[in-house]
Order: structure tokens, then C-alpha cells, then sequence
């Protein structure tokens, strides 16, 4: 991940994606470069923050709460 995010530019940032035809979800379309980039950080640091949560509430014993 170090090495994917420390060669990232402004132009590679800025940059686009390239449609891949086929089935599937979201359809084929363009997105900045910048806002998958986003998107995956975003979604692994809610993942981390539950992990770890949830982790310490097994180790402690402490009872989960409902969401």
C-alpha cells in the first residue's frame, strides 16, 4: 500500500479510470482516480476502526452493543 500511495502525483490523482465492459455493478463508467482512492481508505478505516473494537471487547469480555 506505502508504495501504490507514494508513487501517486497530482496528474495520477486527477486522472480517470477506464470503463470495463461486462455485467456487473456500478456500470461501465469513468470515475476520478482520486475518489476510488477515497473510497477503498474510507472503507478500510471503518473496517479497522470495528476490527479493533470489536477485538477489544472479546479480550476484555465486554459484552457487544447493537448497533
Amino acid at each position: 500500500m506505502h508504495t501504490v500511495v507514494d508513487g501517486l502525483t497530482d496528474e495520477s490523482l486527477a486522472s480517470h479510470t477506464e470503463p470495463i465492459e461486462g455485467t456487473g455493478w456500478p456500470p461501465p463508467e469513468s470515475f476520478p482516480v482520486r475518489e476510488c482512492l477515497l473510497i477503498v481508505l474510507n472503507e478500510e478505516w471503518h473496517h479497522r476502526q470495528f476490527a479493533e473494537r470489536d477485538l477489544d471487547a472479546l479480550q476484555t469480555g465486554a459484552p457487544r452493543k447493537a448497533s
